[in-house]
């Protein structure tokens, strides 16, 4: 099996529960199986039940979080968001149905290894790893790849689309104004949310706001005064 460098790599182990050692009888089967199929990749493993800090994670060229007893879904552990953020992270012994795989692509894991996976498919998966690749079905990419472009397709659109007579009417913020022209550019909350970097609910405050000083009732109100403002100081 063909490495990523000359060097062994070196992986961690965070186990659920059980003593810091590989061959206690205390780990689930599945743990054994699992490491000892790491082990034979020419990966040198270290195992512990404790979190590692950001130093330790670093350290590492991949770190193995068992999910077996876990009781955390899919709203991960801060302490754990950060090792994914730090360092090269991968669960194993995940359970099928549990853990939504396009969300745990998105925040920034490597992949994902299921309970009872077979033999071949495991080796495949850590060939991937040991090749600077990403284990994850094929379909969780592709919707992860398609929701990072229509993300960006959207930001380009709206920065590429500025307002081009600005409202200066002096009741207006400089944020509402901002918001008027991103309005006319055809934006909803959640994409006015994205790009301002506030949430949806402070996007409705504003509107409301808008609204009240443009004596709008809705958004073709709201665009329909807009062009009436920009005609009248063109």
């Amino acid at each position: 099996m063909r490495l990523i460098n000359k060097d062994k790599l070196k992986a961690f182990f965070l186990i659920s529960g059980g003593e810091n050692n590989i061959i206690t009888e205390n780990f689930h089967p599945s743990i054994h199986h699992f490491t000892g199929l790491v082990q034979t990749c020419n990966i040198d493993t270290t195992v512990d039940k404790t979190v590692p800090d950001i130093a330790q994670s670093k350290s590492y060229n991949l770190i193995f979080i068992d999910l077996y007893n876990c009781t955390w879904g899919d709203e991960i552990p801060l302490a754990i968001q950060k090792i994914v953020h730090n360092a090269r992270t991968v669960f194993f012994n995940a359970q099928k149905d549990k853990y939504d795989e396009k969300k745990l692509l998105l925040l920034g894991l490597e992949g994902i290894f299921y309970l009872n996976e077979r033999l071949e498919i495991i080796l495949r998966g850590i060939t991937k790893l040991q090749q600077n690749e990403r284990w994850f079905k094929r379909e969780t990419m592709n919707s992860a790849l398609n929701e990072l472009l229509i993300k960006k397709h959207n930001s380009n659109l709206l920065s590429a689309r500025p307002l081009q007579c600005p409202i200066n009417l002096p009741s207006l913020t400089r944020r509402e104004n901002t918001i008027i022209g991103l309005v006319s550019c055809g934006a909803k909350n959640q994409e006015i949310a994205e790009q301002l970097h506030i949430s949806p609910n402070t996007v409705k405050t504003h509107l409301y706001s808008i609204f009240r000083k443009t004596s709008s009732r809705n958004r073709i109100e709201l665009i329909s005064w807009t062009q009436s403002y920009a005609a009248s100081i063109n």
